[in-house]
């Protein structure tokens, strides 16, 4: 993954040495409980437009985060969720596509500010 990003050699080491500090066992457990909490309902796209707050929902057209369709139609149709899908395949898109994704959290801030008054 940091060979593919479009990124300096410093900044290449500098994210395969943060990778380098991760403890396998603390990331499995903390995955697994964010899947648990997933599965405890079938249908998690209905969840989280349930949950009644501002959501943006990012992923890459390929990559893996892959939405349904019925995610999709359920996302598309909920007030409160907004559905970003980035082009292309991409895997990690804070390092692949930083500039986009700053371009998504500022539209979001902007719109939850806008919101909130």
């Amino acid at each position: 993954m940091v060979k593919r990003i479009p990124a300096s050699p410093e900044r290449r080491t500098e994210l395969r040495d943060d990778f380098r500090k991760n403890v396998p066992q603390d990331n499995r457990q903390g995955l697994g409980e964010y899947v648990r909490w997933l599965h405890r309902h079938e249908r998690p796209a209905e969840r989280l437009c349930r949950a009644g707050v501002p959501t943006w929902v990012v992923h890459a057209e390929k990559g893996d985060g892959g939405l349904t369709d019925d995610e999709r139609r359920t996302l598309d149709a909920c007030p409160n969720a907004h559905l970003v899908t980035v082009p292309g395949s991409v895997f990690f898109l804070p390092n692949e596509v930083p500039g986009r994704i700053a371009e998504i959290i500022a539209d979001a801030v902007r719109a939850a500010g806008a919101h909130s008054r």
